[in-house]
């Protein structure tokens, strides 16, 4: 299915770039800068917590979304580098340290070397702008599965965290679109944390 998507966007796509000539990429890191993130001020979370591989469930995993500009022809979002799935695993993990978390990135994992395992998939990632007179409306939306599991009982806990974003800029730069973009993943980071909770060496939903 997933072959099949890719290969019907690769056709897109080059019909697209037949009517509208050389297309521009536009680079978009993940998570890239938080810029208003602070650091939790709460007491460090004792937590051994060990983050495995996101899986990238993305229907399409060609590119990010579009820049349509107000002539009619357009640019591409595409992720920067690497894997998206690796790159948005190690954001939660640095989101994690950040707030005082004991998290890390790791291929495989056991009940002696963590006390929880957080395990992850990205069902979307999307980021689209529409150029018209004077002014560029962006849209996000980012939705990420993620399931914990405590060693302590091997319970498990599933939450889908959805994040979705909109602007209006006078005049359009790809910044606007990597800060929008880091936004999303903040906010659903952010209630993450706010679903939840520490109980001995465990983590329960709220």
């Amino acid at each position: 299915m997933n072959v099949s998507r890719s290969l019907l966007w690769s056709v897109i796509l080059v019909s697209l770039v037949g009517c509208a000539g050389e297309i521009k990429r536009i680079d978009i890191a993940i998570p890239g800068q938080y810029s208003r993130a602070s650091v939790s001020a709460c007491f460090p979370v004792t937590l051994r917590v060990a983050v495995l591989p996101f899986e990238d469930k993305r229907a399409n995993k060609l590119f990010l979304g579009k820049w349509s500009h107000r002539w009619g022809d357009f640019s591409l979002f595409k992720f920067s580098s690497g894997s998206l799935a690796d790159a948005s695993t190690q954001a939660l993990v640095d989101y994690l340290n950040r707030q005082g978390w004991h998290a890390s990135s790791v291929h495989t994992v056991s009940k002696d070397s963590a006390d929880v395992t957080i395990t992850g998939s990205i069902q979307d990632l999307s980021i689209d702008a529409i150029s018209g007179v004077m002014h560029t409306d962006l849209s996000a939306k980012n939705t990420l599965i993620l399931e914990v599991r405590n060693h302590s009982d091997e319970s498990v806990a599933r939450m889908a965290l959805l994040g979705v974003g909109k602007d209006q800029v006078f005049w359009f730069n790809p910044e606007d679109a990597q800060s929008l973009t880091t936004e999303l993943f903040e906010k659903n980071f952010q209630k993450f944390l706010g679903d939840i909770r520490i109980e001995g060496r465990a983590i329960r939903p709220r």
